[in-house]
């Protein structure tokens, strides 16, 4: 299976004091302003638009149901084609302080890199922020200059960055932002190695479907059985808020038992994220054996 992405990084230092440390995880409105304006659109919605050309924003946040039935009930809702790493940020008074977010722009989304670069300056410029450079990620976990005239490099599953060995028998997992797992409208509070595998399932399957115009060959039946099967060893996480409301599960969990057919889901994870919120930073984790 794959799934290629790039990786962008946008060092920043703040112009004056954020007292929010969690400022820039609440932006989606924010971040959807900004890429209108970079598309020079003054509208407030798309509809009874008529562009000239393939517009960016309906495709950026359009999520637009498959067609095909089938694809509609393995993947429902097309999650958004791009993920933030954003920073927290230290106490204040913390102006002049440095800081990095990266942004992950998946499969089709990369064609649209010049309009992201844009938006995400300005968003960064709206939490009081100032850039001072932009690289891309290259294989191998080097950076290089962005040229969006001549595209940027792309990432996948097979990069040695993410495709370390990992155990066949136990792994482990660091959450490093709050992860939002939803079951039957509700926020869980604790998660099984099942929740999380098959969550992962549904999104990086949904993603490469959307934006790679692939269908993963994923025996999703079998993968979720044997998740059944992988046992929690320790588990030291707990649900956390920010700002006085629920945020998430974070924390640090072990899980043992055969794990190898998850090793490749595992490891796209930390590219993709997970659960609610993704797309905005939440559902960061790290996997090692």
């Amino acid at each position: 299976m794959e799934l290629h992405y790039a990786r962008l990084l946008f060092t920043f230092t703040l112009a004056s004091d954020l007292p929010d440390p969690h400022a820039f995880f609440v932006t989606r409105a924010e971040f959807e302003s900004a890429f209108r304006s970079s598309l020079a659109c003054r509208r407030s919605d798309c509809a009874g638009c008529l562009p000239a050309a393939p517009c960016p924003f309906p495709a950026t946040f359009g999520q637009q149901i498959a067609k095909d039935p089938e694809a509609v009930r393995r993947h429902q809702k097309p999650p958004l084609p791009f993920i933030f790493q954003f920073p927290v940020l230290p106490p204040s008074p913390n102006r002049g302080t440095n800081h990095q977010l990266a942004l992950h722009l998946v499969g089709s989304a990369v064609q649209h890199v010049f309009y992201y670069l844009c938006a995400v300056r300005v968003l960064v410029e709206s939490r009081k922020g100032r850039v001072l450079r932009v690289e891309a990620e290259a294989p191998g976990g080097g950076r290089t200059p962005i040229d969006a005239a001549c595209g940027v490099p792309l990432l996948s599953s097979q990069d040695p960055v993410l495709a370390g060995p990992l155990s066949t028998e136990t792994v482990t997992l660091h959450l490093l932002t709050p992860l939002k797992l939803v079951h039957e409208g509700r926020l869980l509070k604790t998660f099984t190695f099942a929740q999380f595998a098959r969550s992962l399932m549904r999104r990086i399957s949904s993603l490469a479907y959307h934006y790679e115009g692939a269908e993963p060959s994923l025996d999703y039946r079998w993968l979720s059985q044997s998740s059944d099967a992988v046992e929690t060893l320790e588990y030291g996480c707990r649900l956390v808020s920010w700002n006085g409301r629920p945020a998430g599960i974070a924390g640090t969990a072990v899980f043992g038992g055969d794990l190898e057919p998850f090793h490749l889901l595992l490891q796209l994870g930390m590219a993709t994220h997970l659960g609610k919120g993704a797309s905005f930073g939440f559902g960061s984790y790290r996997v090692e054996s």
